[in-house]
């Protein structure tokens, strides 16, 4: 009797396919570093490597998609308020990619196509589910245009949340402000916007 379980038991894990081979997972194509964003300055990591890996399907997974919110440096803003009001996931992801486009076909996707550097970092909140950060950056673009600088320097603050459904962090708001004297990053973004 005993004998006979044990070989009921080993035929039935050998049915259930236990030992069964299967097909390993597709590796990740990109070669950006990621971490999960179970904190908030995960996120300022990732958009950085994502920025400058320029992947943009993992810049995508940095964003609150459905509260995203762009808001350019406020003189742009007011010298075209069509280029830059309703400035959301949509138009983040177009002005984006074309962006990474034209890096691409000027300088290909070796490194130093885009070069990104904070400093200054200051955390204004950071509470549970909610957190910001200001940044001074210094960014170089090369896109290869001729009508839109290609340094940008100024200062961003980054607003994020924590999903209630995954508990992870994303971007959901972006300010930027530029230098007196110099070109913000809204101008290159909105460059770039259709």
């Amino acid at each position: 009797m005993r004998g006979r379980t044990a070989l009921m038991l080993g035929l039935l894990m050998l049915g259930c396919g236990w030992f069964d081979t299967r097909s390993p997972a597709e590796p990740s194509e990109s070669n950006v570093p990621w971490r999960q964003p179970t904190q908030a300055h995960y996120v300022v990591e990732n958009l950085e490597n994502t920025l400058e890996g320029m992947d943009l399907t993992l810049y995508g997974r940095c964003i609150d998609a459905d509260r995203f919110l762009f808001q350019a440096d406020p003189v742009l803003a007011q010298i075209d308020p069509s280029r830059y009001e309703n400035w959301r996931w949509a138009v983040e992801e177009g002005s984006t990619r074309r962006m990474l486009e034209a890096v691409e076909q000027h300088w290909g996707t070796a490194d130093s196509a885009i070069v990104l550097a904070f400093t200054e970092e200051e955390w204004l909140v950071n509470e549970a589910d909610t957190s910001m950060v200001q940044y001074r950056y210094h960014l170089t673009v090369h896109h290869g245009r001729t009508d839109v600088d290609s340094l940008a320097v100024g200062t961003l603050r980054w607003g994020f949340r924590r999903s209630a459904a995954d508990r992870l962090w994303y971007l959901a708001g972006w300010s930027d402000f530029a230098d007196e004297a110099g070109t913000a990053w809204s101008t290159i973004r909105g460059a770039f916007r259709q």
